[in-house]
């Protein structure tokens, strides 16, 4: 004799339930392991722009040093900033007798004199901050302007900065001074910059010859 059993509802409810807790788990893992790559992602992503950064300030700060040491007994700094409106200065420090400060080629000429290291202000707030190769009457028709009309060669080193600034060291008051105005003979220039980004001002002190001015 055939006998037919019941089915259990309870057991099928109780099938269904597991599946639906494995399906839910299942989600929840999935869900986690794409939150897992998106945030090492994301690490791997902070760690470059920080990486290419600190890599682009010691750049910087490693051909500033190299022009400082190219100059001999017979170079000289000079110093030159203007006024550009609500407090803010376009700079030039200006490498003199010294051909190899900044050597991308473009000062091989005999008659270049001044290698200025420029600091200007860009209608958006930022500075951009580049060479200029300068003769020397390329570089009495920029004084004559102020620098706003420059007609020589030049290179950008850094499109975007926020802070480019320069203090030079006086022996005799043991003071570090915002110009060479005046008669003051420095051996140490302090360079404090920051690049457009979000690291922090970052401070360098080079060393250099200075002959008569």
């Amino acid at each position: 004799m055939f006998i037919q059993r019941k089915s259990d509802g309870r057991q099928a409810a109780f099938t269904l339930l597991e599946m639906m807790l494995s399906v839910a788990v299942f989600v929840i893992l999935v869900t986690s392991a794409f939150s897992l790559v998106g945030a090492t992602t994301e690490l791997m992503t902070e760690v470059s722009e920080v990486q290419t950064g600190a890599a682009e300030r010691m750049r910087f700060i490693e051909t500033c040093r190299v022009a400082f040491e190219s100059m001999s007994g017979n170079s000289s700094l000079e110093f030159h900033y203007f006024d550009r409106g609500g407090g803010r200065f376009d700079t030039y420090l200006t490498f003199v007798d010294a051909p190899a400060a900044f050597d991308f080629g473009a000062n091989s000429r005999d008659e270049i004199r001044r290698v200025a290291l420029a600091a200007e202000i860009q209608p958006a707030g930022f500075i951009r901050c580049g060479v200029y190769y300068l003769n020397d009457l390329d570089f009495e028709a920029a004084m004559k302007s102020d620098f706003l009309r420059v007609e020589a060669p030049y290179v950008e080193l850094v499109p975007k900065m926020r802070q480019l600034t320069w203090r030079f060291y006086d022996p005799l008051s043991r003071e570090w001074k915002q110009s060479l105005d005046g008669n003051l003979r420095s051996n140490l220039a302090e360079l404090t910059f920051q690049i457009e980004g979000g690291s922090p001002p970052l401070r360098s002190v080079f060393w250099h010859l200075n002959g008569s001015r």
